[in-house]
């Protein structure tokens, strides 16, 4: 049978192309795309996290986190997990693309492929990647391709995605908010230029990664605006198809009897979760495919070189066979069913129950007050975060060049106050003549002695003691004796990201409770001591949850400034959030039907 038609110009003509491709791909699309998702979860993910694990144990950074994780990946024993494992990792990702690519193309054909012949192809080819450039096919698929964060990756690495705590910072000046912009729009031109990559190195057997790339970029030139119509016909279909969908729910939810209005939520809500996970199962051979007909369309077959290595690649059996196959294999074909009704049935289950229990108690934590009423860090910020409802303030503590304790993020005044001029070289009385400005308003940087004042018995304190460098022996000391002072011992937690600044705390002031910020690490939570943990909401998992809860300490996240991802921390079962949305993210909590409480124990 001859190659799909691809020239004809017709209304959606991508989609009716692939539309096409799938009438003959669909089935081993799906089959491997649920073998291999159920692969990743229950073998290659704990084969690679074992691994790892056992290199931190060796190297003595088991129980790594934040500064310490950064010794770690700069140390031979981060170089050996590197050495080790990214080109596990790459494989495992190169054997899944190239099992697509492949079942497209024959699609493409008219043909359906037997599906072990063509994984036992590709795995055949994995030696042949050493020679083609391991570094640049590795940049590609382990960082590049997953930075892009469109829903198309792999099983094993689906996205590379920067912590909100980083990009937060960046977006709150114009320099970091260009330098933000900059950077994601080299990933998506390089992302852009690499699109026939994979392509070209499965169906061409290449074996330069370079001569690869600059190919793929030309085609990319020639098919730049057939790549532009495909993607604006599929945001069509999309937002028809989302369209539909919402009108249909609307109506099924208006017809029914308000004492139904309950069950049809809950159906409504079961019938989205499952929708979404079957999208992941299908997102990336959607993908793959139009890839290859652009491809194919554009670069010919004059360069595709498939050499089967005497395999039955196609299979075009009639119905009295299929039936006669089926007879035979029934056992077979009932145990592969079963595993893939449980790789459903987990990934149905993750989604509906998030893997974790949703808490009656929930903290919402103002992260530096609330911005929507004054600048960050300052009273009137902090009066606005009373006024939002927040049970706690979280605020950062700064040692100026007299020894006091000023309120304030950052070590320099650049960004709120347009003078560069460190923290540590001013003096309190300095350091508070000088104005601050943020989002139209302006304050001045108030002294932890002012703040314990003017919040005393109105709302409870995160204190976060931050380090510049310069501080003086007594900092501890100094700060501790403030909080007694003022009898704010049962009014205020102390946290850090400094662990050893967390232990002179502790071992000085016994009745304060301490808890460690920790922005990266793989060790479970009973391997630090603290009374609670603050955690990056990019490292935490249901695990991690798990492991909080089975030494009993809190866990809490930052800084969610979404809603909807407020009530999914909710829901996962930690017990409160850091957010610059205190209001916004209250009323989502009640929504999901949780009551933030003004306890933090």
């Amino acid at each position: 049978m001859n190659t799909l038609n691809l020239r004809t110009r017709r209304p959606f003509q991508m989609i009716r192309g692939v539309l096409q491709v799938w009438k003959y791909a669909y089935r081993p699309f799906l089959l491997f795309e649920l073998f291999y998702k159920l692969m990743t979860i229950g073998l290659f993910i704990p084969f690679l996290s074992i691994v790892f694990n056992k290199i931190l144990e060796i190297g003595g950074f088991g129980a790594a986190a934040n500064h310490d994780l950064l010794r770690f990946v700069l140390s031979r024993y981060g170089l050996l997990s590197l050495v080790l494992l990214a080109p596990v990792a790459m494989m495992l990702i190169y054997t899944e693309f190239a099992v697509l690519i492949f079942i497209a193309y024959y699609g493409m054909q008219g043909k359906t492929v037997r599906l072990y012949a063509v994984v036992l192809k590709t795995l055949s080819r994995l030696p042949g990647l050493w020679r083609i450039g391991i570094f640049g096919l590795a940049l590609y698929l382990l960082l590049l391709f997953p930075l892009l964060n469109t829903g198309f990756g792999s099983s094993l690495l689906p996205n590379v995605t920067i912590p909100n705590f980083i990009t937060g910072e960046l977006m709150k000046t114009s320099t970091g908010t260009a330098v933000f912009v900059l950077f994601f729009a080299i990933v998506a031109i390089l992302n852009l230029l690499c699109i026939y990559a994979l392509p070209i190195l499965v169906l061409e057997d290449s074996n330069q990664f370079w001569r690869t790339f600059t190919k793929s970029a030309r085609l990319f030139w020639k098919s730049k605006w057939s790549i532009l119509r495909a993607v604006g016909e599929w945001l069509l279909v999309y937002v028809l198809i989302v369209a539909v969908f919402i009108a249909l729910i609307a109506a099924t939810i208006a017809v029914l009897p308000e004492s139904l209005s309950a069950t049809a939520t809950a159906t409504v809500g079961v019938a989205i979760s499952i929708g979404v996970y079957v999208m992941t199962l299908v997102m990336t051979p959607l993908f793959i495919t139009v890839v290859i007909r652009l491809y194919v369309r554009y670069e010919g077959k004059k360069h595709i070189s498939l050499h089967s290595g005497g395999l039955d690649i196609t299979v075009d059996h009639t119905r009295a066979e299929r039936r006669l196959f089926a007879s035979q294999h029934r056992p077979k074909l009932a145990l592969f069913g079963l595993l893939m009704l449980i790789a459903v049935g987990w990934g149905v289950t993750a989604l509906l129950t998030d893997w974790g229990e949703a808490k009656d108690k929930f903290v919402i934590i103002a992260h530096r007050g609330n911005m929507n009423t004054g600048v960050e860090n300052t009273l009137d910020a902090f009066d606005g975060a009373v006024e939002a409802g927040a049970d706690y303030i979280e605020l950062d503590i700064l040692q100026t060049k007299d020894r006091k304790l000023a309120v304030i993020h950052d070590h320099n005044l650049k960004r709120l106050a347009q003078r560069n001029v460190n923290v540590y070289d001013l003096t309190l009385a300095e350091l508070q003549d000088i104005p601050l400005f943020q989002n139209g308003y302006a304050g001045h940087v108030p002294s932890l002695d002012e703040v314990l004042d003017a919040m005393k018995g109105r709302i409870r304190l995160n204190l976060e003691l931050k380090m510049h460098g310069y501080e003086t022996p007594d900092y501890v000391s100094s700060f501790i004796n403030t909080i007694r002072r003022h009898q704010a011992e049962n009014e205020v937690v102390v946290s850090s990201l400094e662990y050893d600044l967390l232990h002179e705390v502790k071992a000085k002031a016994p009745e304060l409770k301490v808890g460690y910020i920790i922005y990266a690490t793989f060790a479970p939570l009973n391997r630090f001591d603290a009374d609670f943990f603050v955690v990056e909401e990019a490292f935490v998992t249901a695990r991690l949850v798990a492991s909080a809860k089975l030494i009993g300490k809190p866990l809490y996240v930052w800084t969610i400034n979404d809603p909807e991802r407020a009530a999914h921390f909710y829901s996962l079962g930690v017990d409160g959030i850091i957010t610059d949305i205190p209001k916004e993210v209250r009323e989502a909590i009640k929504e999901v039907g949780g009551e933030p409480v003004f306890l933090l124990e």
